[in-house]
């Protein structure tokens, strides 16, 4: 790394350049040496500031690599330090990081961290769930989100650990989800609704899903949303309508997202509706596009001429999902 950007890093006050953030990737052995004598020299809350500026670069441009650093991060006395290096290890092609991220929430004494190493693993437990993790590490997830829910004291830890447990096909995991539904506390209950959703097991919890949409929190409602989507809930279309016509802004863009997964005709005469309502609203009516193209594929209805591929012959021979 050229040190005219090593020294723009370390300088206090300005604002680190792209390029120089950029030069962080994929640092090696001399080049992380360089870093690091830096890294000693400043401030914690310029090493937070460049940590956090490295996370949009990384999620604009996924070839880019910044573990070295997170890795060298994560070894700082801060703990915001370290919370701030934690979402810079997660990559969905590369399960190395999982056993780090576990070891961060058993032991790190820092709450927020054990709270980020948490988020990170949700992701893992999500590709997991999907056979996109080995089995092996899979195992240990499942193993740890399990013990950090249970013994650790931190809030934030204990939704997210039980979010994760929604991906983890344990004999504990369904009367876990039972004794958090009846809970007052309304973000521990939207977590245990976006942990039922997970599951993908509707006859078990859809009742709960639905229900949930009637509460008097918003985020509450709004998680019962997204569980009903995951768990395509046929009867909720007509709340999930309501709310997508009165809601707050990330209530309606659950409500669009959800229409589109549980699919059938109710939920796309739904989305036609609210299509015809947002045409003064971009964002909206692209996220109303995306819903009917979702409900369109897993219907079986997508059209492939659209992208050049099948003609009608060969879709009739293709495998799909059964028309919902």
């Amino acid at each position: 790394m050229p040190s005219k950007l090593l020294a723009q890093l370390a300088e206090p006050g300005a604002k680190p350049s792209g390029e120089a953030l950029a030069a962080l990737s994929g640092l090696h052995t001399k080049a992380l040496h360089d870093f690091q004598v830096i890294w000693g020299r400043i401030t914690v809350a310029r090493r937070c500031e460049i940590l956090l500026a490295l996370q949009p670069l990384l999620e604009a441009n996924a070839t880019l690599d910044f573990s070295a650093v997170a890795t060298a991060a994560l070894a700082d006395p801060d703990g915001d330090v370290r919370t701030a290096a934690v979402p810079l290890l997660f990559d969905d092609a590369d399960p190395k990081p999982v056993i780090l991220l576990l070891d961060l929430l058993q032991t790190d004494p820092h709450a927020p961290c054990r709270a980020q190493a948490a988020h990170e693993l949700l992701g893992y437990a999500a590709l997991g769930a999907t056979e996109d993790l080995p089995k092996h590490l899979m195992a240990r997830i499942q193993a740890g989100v399990l013990h950090a829910h249970r013994a650790d004291a931190d809030a934030t830890v204990k939704r997210t650990t039980l979010e994760a447990l929604g991906y983890c096909i344990l004999p504990e995991v369904n009367d876990v989800l039972l004794a958090a539904s009846k809970t007052s506390d309304a973000k521990m209950l939207a977590s245990t609704l976006l942990a039922m959703g997970h599951t993908c097991d509707g006859a078990r919890w859809s009742k709960l899903a639905e229900r949930g949409l009637d509460h008097a929190d918003d985020l509450v409602r709004t998680a019962a949303v997204h569980a009903c989507g995951e768990l395509q809930v046929q009867s909720a279309v007509p709340q999930i309508l309501q709310l997508a016509m009165d809601g707050e802004p990330d209530t309606v863009s659950q409500a669009v997202w959800a229409l589109g997964e549980i699919g059938g005709t109710d939920a796309r005469a739904a989305l036609y509706q609210l299509q015809a309502l947002a045409e003064e609203d971009a964002e909206l009516s692209e996220e109303i596009e995306e819903a009917i193209a979702t409900l369109d594929l897993l219907s079986g209805d997508l059209d492939f001429d659209l992208f050049g591929g099948a003609d009608d012959d060969d879709a009739e021979d293709t495998p799909g999902r059964a028309a919902i």
